[in-house]
């Protein structure tokens, strides 16, 4: 349970943390969001480009025993739990949006529980 949800959610983040960085306004397309200057573009790459390739580099480095596999569980727990918790409250406050950000905020949720479930069982 341990790799596989580190491996998971370390995986996930590194492809979307990659795409995000090398093709911003392909990212952007699908939830209809137009990037139309620098700044645009330098906040998507950083704040999602470069965090979320931080984030995978800490999920992988725990599934590689490079640093200590309950840390970066608590990690996996504690951000896509605070990634699903906001995706439920915009889903109450603001609607559905596109059906790949239903998926994303399932791949969360199921992430999250997993790391929940191996921490309970001693990481």
């Amino acid at each position: 349970m341990t790799r596989f949800t580190l491996f998971g959610a370390g995986l996930m983040m590194l492809v979307v943390g990659t795409l995000h960085l090398v093709n911003p306004q392909m990212m952007m397309n699908e939830p209809g969001i137009v990037l139309s200057s620098a700044n645009h573009f330098h906040v998507v790459r950083a704040a999602y480009g470069g965090a979320y390739l931080g984030i995978a580099a800490l999920f992988l480095a725990g599934a590689l025993q490079r640093i200590d596999e309950r840390a970066a569980l608590a990690a996996v727990l504690l951000i896509f739990g605070g990634f699903a918790s906001g995706r439920i409250v915009s889903l109450a406050a603001d609607g559905l949006p596109v059906p790949l950000y239903l998926g994303v905020l399932g791949a969360e949720l199921i992430f999250a529980v997993c790391a929940l479930l191996a921490l309970r069982r001693g990481g």
